[in-house]
């Protein structure tokens, strides 16, 4: 990420002068961008997806080289000015679409990996719950108790399987990368599908939460009687095991 500037809420922002954008993904290029997605080299959009170098745009999808876009429509100047901002005031200040708009359930989506909830509190909040996400079970040819433990033991054949997943007995099929790596960190052949690899994966990672911590360094030698009196925002909560450091703190240690 480079040239970046005054992003809030934004993911996957940059490789191009990219500033002033708000609750959006993947913006690389142009400015004043708010929950987009996709866009390259736009400025002044809201709500729109893959736009392509244009600029003033409103509900726009897959769009190129246009300006003064709602919902894929071209307008002059003027009149678009004055649609815009009736759209605007009628979204009020928060801007986000209803949760009705959404193609997916809550659970479908990359949100209850990142922001997971139950099935009551979703609905609470208005989000779809899907309770038979497409998969098949019931149709593997290779059971997880079966696969060897060595990944030694295991040649490439394997890859024409199916396997159930240990944990949810989902059906999968496995790719030849999922053979090399092991093999060369000699760790076993994984018994878990995808989704569920994922799954554990992100609860492993820190919470999209910050804490205000002061620096727990009471070695003298790093500039400081005592306890650090630094204090700073961190992801590591309070109650983790993990000692926490300033950056002066932490770089005197490492360096």
């Amino acid at each position: 990420m480079g040239n970046v500037r005054n992003t809030k809420y934004g993911y996957g922002i940059g490789f191009q002068p990219t500033e002033f954008v708000y609750a959006s993904l993947v913006i690389k290029g142009g400015s004043n961008i708010v929950f987009s997605f996709n866009l390259f080299n736009s400025s002044n959009c809201s709500w729109c997806d893959s736009v392509i170098s244009s600029s003033e745009c409103i509900g726009c999808v897959g769009i190129k080289k246009k300006s003064y876009c709602i919902l894929n429509k071209q307008y002059g100047k003027e009149e678009y000015e004055v649609i815009a901002k009736r759209i605007r005031e009628e979204m009020g200040t928060v801007g986000f679409l209803p949760p009705s708009f959404s193609a997916f359930a809550y659970n479908e989506t990359a949100a209850q990996d990142h922001y997971p909830l139950t099935k009551e509190d979703a609905l609470q909040k208005g989000y779809r719950w899907q309770d038979n996400i497409p998969m098949t079970r019931g149709k593997g040819t290779l059971r997880w108790e079966n696969i060897p433990d060595s990944i030694h033991d295991i040649d490439d054949a394997i890859l024409k399987e199916i396997f159930e997943c240990r944990l949810c007995s989902r059906n999968y099929r496995a790719v030849e990368a999922e053979l090399v790596l092991p093999r060369k960190l000699l760790l076993p052949f994984s018994r878990i599908c995808p989704q569920c690899r994922m799954g554990d994966s992100n609860r492993k990672r820190l919470p999209y939460i910050l804490w205000h911590r002061q620096c727990m360094c009471a070695k003298d030698s790093h500039g400081h009687t005592g306890t650090c009196p630094n204090e700073f925002e961190t992801s590591y909560a309070p109650d983790r095991k993990e000692i926490i450091y300033c950056e002066s703190c932490y770089q005197a240690g490492v360096i």
